[in-house]
């Protein structure tokens, strides 16, 4: 066992600090397959560990994202987009839980374009793979609400301005962001997770333009998001 756990953490450690990851982000194809791998190898890794620790829990998060950019003059969360990983928990005593997670969230923006007046279309897709940082109250028994921080890394930036795709110019390449939600368990293993996730500071290095939209008073760009997804108790 010993050497397994051993090469699971070998394992997880190239994935994670290979430079290849960052070379790859301009073949956006090779890099959502190579991310997904990388992901599944993580969280195999991780549940297998688990397995044998009895003071950690872990639950598998299954989720789409109804996502938009504050800041970037489109309105409404137009942009659909996977959201899956897994969380490790334990328990700090009788009413709270503290734990964290590895995401892969699609976010980014739509123009909703009206079929009877033709027009310039605009997506903006932007993926990441974040860890929230959780405190979770577990005193109700059907619902834990949570909230706590999260930091994300941008794997790939794809801005489609009719047609024509390129890169989102000064996307930075982390975000941080803080989350606030709950969980409504359905049994004791299968709940129903809604969240609210939004950026603390902006997303995006660029010269601010005159008159550009403000949030809460700030000048930039923002994800904004509302995640709904199926989470699956896998004990401890």
């Amino acid at each position: 066992m010993g050497e397994y756990i051993g090469s699971c953490v070998q394992v997880v450690g190239i994935f994670l600090n290979s430079k290849e990851v960052f070379r790859c982000r301009y073949w956006h194809v090779i890099l959502f397959i190579f991310d997904g791998m990388r992901l599944v190898t993580i969280v195999f890794c991780l549940v297998s560990l688990l397995s044998n620790a009895q003071d950690f829990g872990a639950t598998l998060l299954g989720s789409a994202n109804f996502s938009q950019v504050d800041g970037d003059q489109l309105g409404g969360y137009n942009k659909l987009g996977a959201n899956f990983g897994i969380q490790i928990n334990r328990e700090i005593n009788d009413d709270w839980e503290a734990a964290f997670e590895i995401r892969f969230s699609m976010k980014g923006a739509k123009k909703v374009i009206d079929p009877e007046i033709p027009q310039p279309t605009l997506k903006l897709s932007y993926h990441y793979v974040e860890v929230p940082l959780l405190a979770k109250y577990t005193k109700y028994n059907k619902v834990t609400p949570y909230g706590g921080l999260s930091v994300g890394v941008n794997v790939f930036n794809e801005r489609n301005d009719n047609g024509i795709t390129s890169e989102e110019e000064a996307l930075q390449p982390v975000e941080v962001g803080f989350v606030i939600g709950a969980t409504y368990h359905l049994t004791e293993k299968v709940g129903i997770d809604l969240r609210h996730s939004y950026s603390l500071v902006s997303i995006r290095d660029y010269p601010i333009v005159v008159n550009s939209p403000t949030v809460f008073g700030r000048a930039g760009w923002y994800n904004r998001l509302f995640t709904v997804g199926v989470t699956l108790n896998l004990g401890k």
